[in-house]
């Protein structure tokens, strides 16, 4: 049996339970609340050392192989096409006869100007016969009056001068005729052709060929800025193109563009490839190795510090904790590693992926990687 004093106790147990519990909740909940008012750290962006190594002595840039000349032989006269004498990759000599045009109006308009040169020929003859002999009978006093002699000299200079013209209507003619023969301006090979016999063709129309000359070619190349002024004339590169996996090609570098483009920073170089098996093809991309200076060590920084925008270039360092935008020119790339000139120093902190959403002067953390 339980005893008074035990039933009298066990109230005053419950209720005491009772409230350690409600207590152990409401400070449960406090500590959630306070932790979530706290703030979080905020995160640590990764970043870099700028590193300083030797340049490569060879630099290495894309390039597109072109053809030495190249043109469009355009029908300078509206005609009828009347025969095709060359089809694509046909080898053509300078002076070759490519294809021929047929004009009628034309070919009468040459003989026309025949005629009248030959009539003008003949009528000049005539005069200048009458002149003479008046003026041989003009030492006989009283044969032949003065005036007539003049009028006779007179009318032999106007009709000599009447030939010049003639002759020059006639070479015009025969110009214009000469166009209903399409030649070849150089030798080289056809790469296109439109033309079909009995096709009606017009003066500034469609191109009904395409000319290319394959020996020599050339190969235009970017060089960056910083790199223009060790490029030289007369220097041999050497390049590889992918039609031909493991070998590697020669040429010589023989112009140069004498002008930074603003849009790429970098000049416009061109080199003077051999090819005479016609291996090279004119539009093949090409992976050239130009030969530069040993310069003292240059600055490297990942790939992905640098921002580019349409205004600048630059990377974001990092310095007693807040952030600096400087100013850079990228020269060559390596391994993911890419050369950078501008205001750094080897062992400037940089953040390794840079962003255009950190602006100057913001505090930042940083984690070295």
């Amino acid at each position: 049996m339980l005893t008074l004093a035990a039933l009298l106790a066990a109230p005053a147990l419950l209720l005491s339970g009772c409230g350690s519990s409600s207590g152990d909740a409401a400070e449960q909940a406090s500590a959630k609340a306070a932790g979530a008012a706290s703030p979080a750290a905020p995160a640590a962006y990764p970043a870099v050392q700028v590193t300083a190594a030797p340049p490569a002595q060879a630099l290495t840039l894309p390039g597109e192989l072109e053809s030495f000349y190249q043109t469009d032989i355009t029908p300078r006269v509206s005609a009828y096409v009347r025969r095709v004498n060359v089809d694509i990759g046909d080898h053509v000599r300078a002076g070759q006869v490519l294809a021929e045009l047929d004009a009628p109006e034309l070919t009468a308009a040459l003989s026309e100007a025949l005629s009248k040169q030959k009539a003008a020929e003949a009528t000049a003859q005539g005069s200048r016969g009458s002149y003479r002999r008046l003026r041989q009978t003009s030492h006989t006093a009283g044969a032949v009056s003065p005036l007539a002699v003049d009028q006779a000299r007179t009318l032999a200079a106007s009709d000599s001068l009447a030939v010049v013209a003639a002759r020059a209507h006639y070479r015009a003619a025969a110009q214009m005729a000469a166009y209903l023969r399409l030649t070849a301006p150089f030798a080289g090979t056809i790469t296109e052709r439109t033309a079909a016999p009995g096709a009606l063709v017009s003066q500034g129309g469609a191109p009904l060929f395409k000319l290319k000359q394959l020996n020599p070619l050339r190969l235009r190349v970017a060089v960056p800025e910083a790199y223009v002024g060790e490029i030289q004339n007369g220097n041999p590169v050497q390049f590889t193109v992918r039609a031909f996996p493991g070998r590697t090609f020669t040429g010589k570098l023989t112009r140069t563009a004498g002008s930074v483009q603003a849009a790429t920073r970098s000049e416009q170089v061109e080199l003077d490839i051999p090819n005479p098996k016609e291996e090279l093809k004119p539009g093949m991309f090409a992976s050239a190795s130009l030969p530069v200076q040993a310069r003292a060590n240059s600055l490297f920084v990942p790939k992905t510090a640098v921002v580019n925008t349409a205004e600048r270039t630059y990377l974001i360092r990092v310095a007693n904790g807040r952030t600096e935008l400087v100013d850079v020119q990228l020269g060559d790339e390596n391994a993911g590693q890419v050369q950078v000139f501008g205001k750094l120093r080897a062992g400037d902190v940089v953040l390794k992926s840079g962003s255009e959403e950190l602006a100057a002067g913001q505090p930042v953390q940083v984690a070295m990687r």
